[in-house]
C-alpha cells in the first residue's frame, strides 16, 4: 500500500531504532515529524531524509513536557492537516539498583519513557477521531516482560507501556484507532553501546559478546525494528490491535 498522503510522528528520532523508523516511513512516501530532544540531532536526521527527495520535519521537545508534547501535534497539524500514525520512541536508559536511585532519578525515567506515550497519544487521538482514524505504535523492550539487574525503573516502563497500549486499543477500537506494542531486543543503537563505554573490557569484545549471547547469534539492527513498526502501523495490518510483537532473536525464548 502508498504511504504517500500519511503523515508520521516519530519521538526519540535523532537516532537508533528512531532514525530508522524515521527514513522507513518518509521511503515509503509518508511525510514524517522527526522529533527529539537535540535540535541539531533530528535536523541532521530530517536532512537526510529530505536530501534523499522524500519529506521530512525536525521539531526539538522535551517529550515528557506537556506543553511541548501539544506544540508538536499542533505545528504538525497546521504543516500537515492530519496525523496518521504517531510512533513513541523516546526512552531513557540509566542502570541504577532501586535501592541507589533516588525519587528524582526514578521520576525521570518515568516520565520520559511513558508519561511521554501518555501524552503524546491523548494529543494525537481527537484528530484522529476527526479524521476517521488513526494508527499509534509505541516501542517498548523485552524489559517489559523479562529483565536484568539494575533496569528497576526501565522495566517498570516498558511494561507500563504495554499495558497503557492495550487500554488505548480498547478504548478507540470501535473508533478505527489501532494501537499496537513493539518490543525490541538488543538491537546496535547508542543506548546500547553507551551501556558498555565505561566498562573495563574493550567495547569490541563487549560487542561481541553481546553477539554470540543471542539465540539467533548477533544483536539486532535498528532496520530490523522499524520494518515491524511499519507492520504493526500498516492499513494491511488492519485487523491488529491490542498486540504486543516481540522482536528480539529468540532472547525471551530462551530459559
Amino acid at each position: 500500500m502508498g504511504w504517500e498522503d500519511k503523515v508520521v510522528i516519530v519521538t526519540g528520532g535523532g537516532g537508533g531504532i528512531g532514525r530508522s523508523i524515521a527514513h522507513k516511513f518518509a521511503g515509503a512516501g509518508a511525510a514524517v515529524v522527526i522529533v527529539g530532544r537535540t535540535l541539531s540531532k533530528v535536523e541532521t536526521v530530517a536532512n537526510e531524509i529530505t536530501e534523499m527527495g522524500y519529506r521530512a520535519v525536525a521539531m526539538a521537545a522535551d517529550v515528557a513536557a506537556e506543553d511541548d508534547v501539544k506544540r508538536i501535534v499542533q505545528e504538525t497539524l497546521k504543516q500537515f492537516g492530519r496525523i496518521d500514525v504517531m510512533v513513541n520512541n523516546a526512552a531513557v536508559c540509566p542502570q541504577v539498583r532501586l535501592t541507589d536511585m533516588s525519587l528524582d532519578e526514578w521520576n525521570g525515567v518515568i516520565t520520559n519513557n511513558l508519561t511521554s506515550v501518555f501524552l503524546f497519544c491523548r494529543g494525537v487521538i481527537p484528530s484522529m477521531l476527526e479524521q476517521g482514524g488513526g494508527v499509534i505504535v509505541n516501542v517498548s523492550s523485552v524489559h517489559a516482560v523479562a529483565t536484568l539487574d539494575g533496569y528497576s525503573a526501565y522495566s517498570a516502563s516498558k511494561a507500563g507501556i504495554v499495558g497503557l497500549t492495550r487500554a488505548i486499543a480498547l478504548d478507540y477500537a470501535k473508533q478505527n484507532i489501532r494501537a499496537n506494542t513493539v518490543l525490541p531486543g538488543a538491537v546496535r543503537t547508542p543506548m546500547l553501546e553507551s551501556s558498555v563505554r565505561n566498562l573495563d573490557t574493550p567495547r569490541e569484545e563487549i560487542m561481541k559478546q553481546w553477539d554470540e549471547s543471542q539465540p539467533i547469534g548477533r544483536i539486532g539492527q535498528p532496520e530490523e525494528i522499524a520494518a515491524v513498526v511499519m507492520f504493526a502501523a500498516s492499513p494491511d495490518n488492519s485487523f491488529m490491535t491490542g498486540a504486543t510483537l516481540v522482536a528480539d532473536g529468540g532472547m525471551t525464548a530462551e530459559l
